[in-house]
């Protein structure tokens, strides 16, 4: 079903509204909203005024076409709106969804499935009387049956006090460019894994190898020099180094190391027969365009250090991808039986203080786990500046506060309700758009998100300018996470009442789709 433009007509001839209209009504939704979680009374007054001067702004009038009207019967009311606060005029509350007026649909009847008032619906809608029209969008509050939002203002979160670090098993993985006729070498990935077995919980944390850190015992330095200035101190100090850096830098305490260099890179994903990408973003620097992609040892190795058209924070990404296809790949292969073999055959391509047991039980436990229950984070933009040292080096300065609060943030116990609610939920992704494989790279994102795939295609057609979301039934914080996996704005979301449908979603991607698009 193609997506109708939105109206908000006070009757069927009413005019449409132009831009700069939408615009200002906007922006009284933002003043409203910003007035409601004061506390503050509206005055109805203003909003009249408001509303008077977009109007009079209102310009290029068009007539609506004219569909079956259907006008509501005339029956008592039902029970009073559960929502505690009247809301203003032509603009829905936050957690309010549109829906499709159908056949036998009347403002008392929609008012009663969604439990609230005919008034209600009419003010919103800027309805001044009780026809609604068949193929008409209106706004509605969540579906009956789930809960809305709250409406009060939330306090502010308590600090959270020091990360319990004694929860975690925390595993820094290094990634070399050390070869055996170089002298000097790098780190050029750095990923801490943290296991918590009590919550069954893994969390992948990248640090950028240009963070400028002061090394214990050596000075001011890039992050992925201290493995080689510990080595150089000492033959194998260079995983106790690391440590002590990024305990004394980052407060984060380490206790285990794996490293590896890029043949031993390239020598994993071989021995295990490739892994599938997801590449969201294309590299035309290596000639990868964006769609699912299975690499071989080298072909994944040139994916994870490409940069040329991208960033050391892309390629973190990218990095922390391969490790979820390799945990993919390992889940569907059966590893744990192969491990003792592999460990032995590997033996010569990594580095590790983990033993063999270790190593059996961690896999163990990693592979009973769900994709939802791996959290991925990077210390980003947000939490360094970009500096030149005196000797021309460009480098990141940490922001000390901001890298504190990311890490307590990441680290503190996540309310997982969400994705446990989401795991039932089934999702039919059809490809409306002219990007390929568009349909493949949003179920994989929606099943590591924790949904169930119901089915991928084509749509009827390749020329939807925008994604269409259809939820039919499901709670709408649901919904709000399935457009958040996608990178969607909630607009997309479009209510259909459907008891008979075989899944909770309908999802046809358009060209707004873009799985590239930042989180």
């Amino acid at each position: 079903m193609k997506r109708t433009t939105k109206r908000h007509n006070r009757h069927a001839e009413q005019q449409s509204l132009d831009r700069l209209t939408r615009g200002l009504y906007r922006v009284a939704a933002i003043l409203g909203v910003v007035i409601l979680v004061l506390g503050t009374t509206i005055v109805i007054d203003q909003w009249a005024e408001i509303m008077a001067l977009g109007e009079s702004l209102s310009s290029s009038p068009t007539t609506q076409p004219g569909p079956t009207a259907v006008t509501a019967q005339a029956l008592p009311n039902p029970a009073p709106s559960p929502v505690p606060i009247t809301p203003p005029p032509c603009q829905p509350p936050q957690d309010w969804v549109t829906y499709q007026v159908q056949e036998g649909n009347t403002l008392y009847s929609l008012a009663k499935d969604h439990g609230t008032d005919v008034e209600v619906l009419q003010r919103v809608n800027c309805l001044d009387d009780d026809v609604i029209l068949v193929g008409q969008e209106l706004y509605v509050p969540p579906p009956a049956g789930t809960e809305a939002r709250a409406t009060e203002p939330s306090l502010p979160p308590e600090d959270a006090g020091p990360i319990p670090w004694d929860r975690y098993t925390n595993i820094i993985l290094l990634g070399t460019d050390k070869k055996a006729d170089r002298v000097g070498w790098r780190t050029d990935t750095m990923i801490v894994v943290s296991v918590d077995a009590e919550q069954n919980l893994v969390y992948l944390l990248s640090i950028p190898r240009d963070l400028w850190v002061e090394i214990p015992g050596h000075g001011p330095d890039r992050i992925n020099t201290a493995d080689f200035w510990g080595e150089a101190a000492s033959p194998g100090g260079g995983p106790e180094l690391v440590r002590r850096t990024l305990q004394e830098n980052l407060g984060i305490p380490v206790d285990y190391f794996v490293r590896i260099d890029f043949q031993g890179f390239v020598s994993v994903v071989d021995a295990i027969g490739g892994v599938e990408i997801d590449v969201d973003c294309a590299l035309p620097d290596i000639g990868l365009e964006s769609g699912i992609h299975m690499m071989d040892g080298k072909q994944a190795l040139r994916y994870a250090r490409s940069r040329m058209d991208t960033s050391d924070f892309d390629r973190s990404r990218r990095q922390r991808e391969i490790l979820m296809a390799l945990w993919e790949k390992g889940k569907s292969m059966d590893v744990i039986p192969k491990l003792p073999a592999l460990w032995r055959a590997m033996a010569s391509s990594f580095e590790t203080d983990l033993s063999l047991g270790q190593v059996l039980s961690l896999a163990y436990n990693g592979i009973q786990l769900s994709p939802d229950r791996i959290l991925t984070e990077a210390i980003g933009p947000g939490q360094v500046y970009d500096w030149v040292t005196p000797l021309g080096a460009e480098v990141l300065l940490p922001r000390d506060g901001e890298i504190e609060a990311l890490l307590k943030d990441f680290y503190s116990s996540p309310d997982t309700s969400s994705e446990d609610a989401a795991r039932p939920a089934k999702v039919q992704v059809l490809n409306g758009s002219w990007l390929s494989e568009a349909e493949q790279l949003a179920s994989h994102d929606l099943r590591r998100a924790g949904f169930r795939i119901a089915g991928t295609g084509l749509a009827d057609s390749q020329d939807y300018p925008q994604t269409q979301i259809l939820f039919y039934g499901v709670d709408a914080s649901i919904a709000q996470r399935v457009v958040k996996t996608l990178k969607l704005p909630s607009s997309v979301l479009r209510y259909q009442h459907d008891p008979s449908s075989a899944v909770d979603f309908r999802i046809v991607l358009g060209a707004d789709y873009d799985p590239c698009a930042a989180p």
